[in-house]
């Protein structure tokens, strides 16, 4: 199946390279996107793209905090003022307009990727694809006898209440995760994501505790401050397809897997693609 089908009547939200970084996160908020490619203007052809784990790694998290730490002296407000192209991705995977679905999960599964831009033959932004997506299409065809269990991550990446957000950003970088299940005492208590950076970055109350503009208000957060607390878990006896009704009908992307209150796994977007494709 071409992936048209998939794309054709969704609505594509797109930055330039000189459009603000805090435009784009305002953007990202008011739309709850993870990702907006970024194109030419004029042409429309894809240059970048700037993702929810690009903002995480402006607030610490790597290496483009640098344009934080030096060229504006640890100034965010000051810093989100400058150009996406300070911190977009520049090398951006994408897929063409006729690629097949099977073509596409492929790419998600192998590149380890949560979505991509879809370009005509000239490079030109038609649209974006992501696992949500995919999942959507083939939720009516996951095999019934599927258990949570036997697509669920067992070594889950945790951090705890107490850690500081700029240590969560380094967590979540090095492993390549946009959410962490959040325990104390090897029980579920909370949850936070790549999302909340940008929710939290682009509200009234990060500007109003940045009266100095000092990052370092912000990145100190404790993460008990603002991790999701009400965090709806699952059995691993679960059906797999029941749990994708879940995610669908809660529009979530992750459910961590509980056995009492002790978390024994976490099964994201990625877990489903990746499982409904080996099957």
């Amino acid at each position: 199946m071409k992936i048209k089908a998939l794309i054709s009547e969704k609505k594509v939200e797109k930055v330039y390279p000189t459009t603000k970084i805090i435009e784009a996160l305002e953007m990202m908020n008011k739309n709850h996107v993870r990702r907006i490619p970024v194109v030419a203007p004029g042409t429309g052809r894809v240059e970048g793209i700037l993702t929810n784990m690009d903002i995480v790694n402006l607030m610490g998290g790597g290496s483009k905090y640098n344009l934080v730490k030096f060229k504006h002296e640890y100034n965010m407000i000051s810093a989100i003022n400058e150009s996406v192209k300070e911190i977009m991705t520049d090398n951006v995977v994408f897929v063409r307009e006729n690629a097949e679905l099977e073509e596409v999960i492929d790419l998600f599964v192998s590149k380890k990727i949560g979505g991509v831009p879809v370009v005509d033959k000239s490079g030109i932004l038609i649209s974006t694809i992501n696992e949500r997506d995919v999942i959507k299409y083939l939720e009516d065809s996951i095999y019934k006898n599927i258990l949570v269990r036997d697509c669920m991550t067992e070594k889950v990446v945790c951090a705890t209440p107490g850690e500081r957000l700029k240590d969560v950003a380094r967590t979540m970088l090095r492993n390549g995760f946009r959410r962490l299940p959040v325990v104390f005492e090897e029980k579920l208590v909370g949850i936070i994501t790549s999302t909340d950076f940008i929710s939290l970055l682009g509200s009234d109350w990060a500007f109003n505790n940045m009266k100095t503009g000092n990052i370092r208000e912000i990145t100190n957060l404790r993460i008990q401050e603002i991790m999701k607390k009400d965090v709806l878990s699952i059995s691993p006896d679960m059906k797999l397809f029941d749990a994708v009704k879940v995610m669908s009908e809660k529009d979530i992307g992750v459910l961590p897997v509980v056995e009492g209150e002790m978390l024994i796994g976490i099964l994201t977007e990625k877990d489903v693609v990746s499982c409904i494709f080996k099957k």
